[in-house]
């Protein structure tokens, strides 16, 4: 071969070298300019070290890696200096409120300043092998400042590369606000439907107020005709006292419920039991349903769950359906009027509340828009009150719907979630014991 031919092959093979080369250049600048371009704050982390560290846990027979590293803390700050960050995008810098990419290729402790438990968290997805890790958290940036961020962790799985661990952070604080801001509107819109409706109750509930203060002042003025007596009686004086007393106190009691109801306050949900609701929303409308002569039956069923809720919230619902189904009655003309309350568990373990009346019903063009806003029948209704109840239950994990029965009227039923199948306390469950009871 002669030095021209070998020169040409020579070069031909350095050639070949420099276009792979160049390819690699390419490959990797495009994917540089992918990772600075992305639309979102991104860490790219070498965790290698906390992986073979988590393989010699495992091997030495750890399986519960949250219950480790609560014994093991040191473990949680170690990985903090351990692990470090390798590259990070603009989007990073910015959100942190860093100088220069330079400020961020560190350990990546600085990530978890804000939410310390956040870091025992990823290590044990990590340790558990998920693919990622995603959570709502706060981040402290460089200047201080506290920022609301979905957090996410993607990690590598062989054949991938192992150094590479992704961690992406998405500004939510906007979002969030919103949020808070479309509940207090919610809120407002509640209060203003509670108001409303106690408004409508006026009657009924000056006629609750006025039967123990009545009895307060007979039972006043016979004792103090007893006590006038030459021969006092202080057994009879006695009764008369516990009477004023037992009367004053139901007086004060129906005076606390009005003001719970008319109080603008924060939703505060806890493990309530939905018979005693039902029970205490009746007195405030249990008049009106009087003096209107309808009939109310209610078969509670006993050994309820306990559910979850805003007591208010919820005593505004029932009140709201059962005013709905008294306005309906009412305004039908029936010669018999009839209102059914029911409580029951459906096929899922939910708690579930119905009322029936034999009111006209609901027209079919109407249903699909009963719990629309600012939707009503009514000639002076202003339609907030289904939509209010749809509201709260819908926040309270349930479920409201509103339909005809076959045999005329309306039926309005909705569900609560329960954290248990309900039961007496021998475990052995009554569906026959009922009360009904005209009020």
């Amino acid at each position: 071969m002669d030095i021209v031919e070998f020169g040409r092959k020579a070069g031909a093979t350095s050639g070949s070298t420099d276009c792979a080369s160049c390819e690699l250049r390419a490959s990797e600048e495009r994917y540089r300019n992918l990772i600075q371009y992305l639309p979102t704050a991104l860490w790219q982390v070498d965790s290698r070290r906390m992986t073979a560290i988590f393989d010699q846990l495992k091997a030495s027979g750890v399986r519960d890696i949250a219950a480790y590293l609560d014994q093991n803390r040191d473990l949680v700050r170690h990985a903090g200096h351990v692990v470090h960050v390798t590259e990070v995008n603009r989007d990073a810098v910015s959100l942190f409120r860093a100088n220069n990419p330079a400020d961020l290729l560190k350990p990546i402790q600085y990530l978890f300043a804000a939410a310390p438990g956040l870091a025992k968290r990823v290590m044990a997805a990590h340790f558990e092998g998920r693919r990622n890790f995603i959570e709502e958290t706060r981040i402290l940036t460089f200047d201080g400042t506290m920022i609301d961020v979905l957090f996410t962790v993607t990690y590598p799985r062989p054949p991938e590369q192992l150094d590479t661990t992704f961690v992406t952070m998405q500004d939510i604080s906007e979002r969030l606000n919103a949020e808070k801001q479309l509940r207090k509107l919610q809120a407002d819109f509640t209060h203003a439907g509670r108001i409303a409706t106690l408004g409508e109750l006026a009657t009924s509930i000056a006629h609750e107020i006025n039967q123990p203060l009545a009895a307060i002042v007979m039972n006043g003025e016979t004792n103090l005709r007893w006590l006038a007596r030459p021969n006092q009686n202080t057994e009879k004086v006695t009764e008369l006292t516990s009477r004023i007393v037992s009367n004053a106190r139901r007086a004060s009691e129906i005076i606390h419920r009005i003001r719970g109801m008319a109080a603008k306050q924060e939703s505060e949900k806890r493990l309530i039991e939905l018979n005693e609701i039902i029970e205490e929303a009746l007195l405030f409308i249990r008049h009106d349903i009087e003096s209107k002569l309808i009939t109310l039956s209610t078969t509670f069923r006993p050994g309820l769950p306990r559910v979850m809720g805003d007591r208010i919230q919820l005593q505004q619902v029932i009140i709201n359906l059962l005013v709905n189904s008294v306005q309906a009655i009412t305004q039908s003309g029936q010669p018999t009027r009839r209102i059914d309350i029911e409580t029951s568990i459906d096929e899922e373990g939910s708690v579930v509340f119905s009322v029936f009346d034999n009111g006209p019903g609901i027209a079919e063009a109407d249903l699909k828009h009963i719990f629309d806003s600012f939707f009503s029948t009514k000639d002076a209704g202003i339609g907030i009150g289904l939509a209010i109840c749809q509201s709260i239950i819908t926040a309270h994990g349930g479920s409201i719907s509103g339909s005809n029965r076959a045999n005329g009227g309306a039926h309005f039923r909705f569900t609560l979630p329960a954290p248990t199948v309900a039961g007496t306390d021998s475990g052995v469950v009554d569906f026959t014991r009922q009360t009904h009871q005209p009020i």
